[in-house]
């Protein structure tokens, strides 16, 4: 059964692990500093960058309470990072084979969350077990606990017996390409985001202070929400921790592993 499953262009977003490595060791030394968006700026390689989607789950109901969040996270990594992500993110079911196309998966959501059905819940217990990383963000930012508690019960049904709980501070997670002490979204309600993570591996994070709200954009390209209480330094921290995400997602733990690129890619379960 999971050799069946379509995996090309999973393969093809890792590929670019090697190249995104020598871009973190300039955000490290620089962590407080603002990213210049002259990508000249940038130190030359020879590692063609990957290219990478940042796919939105799609379902009944709610799905995209932040318009846009991810096509603007998409500008920002491409601009931060050696990162190519496509220009217009896709959407996708959880019962569709485009589910296995990338290693990550965006699911918005505003006071509920509705059923997916059997056929999208197993497929999403695969997507997780070949290694994908769900992040659940909730757009209400802490002052409704509808969505949440929908996620938590999606959760228990798709892993049984996994326990979600708050991620340490000191997770890679939190130093994948920039050093960040909280998880800012939107609001700024929680210091944490939950997780669950599988064999020493986040597969599932949890946000509940609104990423998507500190990213979305009118069409007008105005911000379309405050970020409350700190502002416009609130949003780059939101940024900032979305690209460590991304990061996170596409080259797993290497901060915290010595070990080669190659060592790093053999381990994820998703070949």
């Amino acid at each position: 059964m999971r050799q069946s499953l379509p995996r090309r262009s999973m393969l093809s977003a890792l590929a670019g692990s090697a190249a995104t490595m020598a871009v973190s060791r300039l955000a490290r030394s620089q962590p407080a500093e603002p990213v210049s968006s002259d990508v000249d700026a940038w130190p030359e390689t020879e590692t063609v960058p990957a290219t990478l989607d940042l796919p939105q789950l799609r379902y009944s109901g709610n799905w995209n309470p932040r318009n846009g969040a991810m096509r603007e996270l998409a500008i920002e990594l491409r601009l931060r990072t050696r990162l190519e992500p496509v220009r217009e993110p896709s959407s996708v079911q959880a019962d569709r084979p485009e589910l296995f196309d990338t290693p990550f998966l965006y699911v918005a959501g505003e006071r509920s969350l509705a059923p997916l059905g059997n056929t999208a819940e197993s497929q999403l217990r695969q997507f997780i077990d070949l290694g994908g990383l769900v992040v659940f963000d909730a757009a209400d930012g802490g002052t409704d606990n509808g969505f949440v508690d929908d996620v938590e019960a999606l959760l228990a049904r798709v892993l049984p017996g996994s326990t979600l709980a708050k991620v340490a501070s000191d997770h890679v997670l939190y130093r994948s390409f920039y050093l960040v002490d909280a998880p800012a979204g939107r609001t700024r309600t929680f210091d944490h985001v939950l997780g669950i993570q599988e064999e020493g591996r986040l597969s599932v994070i949890v946000m509940r202070n609104d990423l998507g709200g500190a990213l979305a954009r009118t069409d007008e390209g105005l911000h379309a929400y405050s970020c409350v209480p700190g502002g416009a330094e609130q949003r780059e921290w939101a940024i900032r921790f979305g690209v460590n995400i991304l990061l996170y997602a596409t080259c797993t733990d290497y901060k915290a592993d010595p070990a080669h690129v190659e060592t790093l890619l053999r381990s994820r379960r998703w070949r």
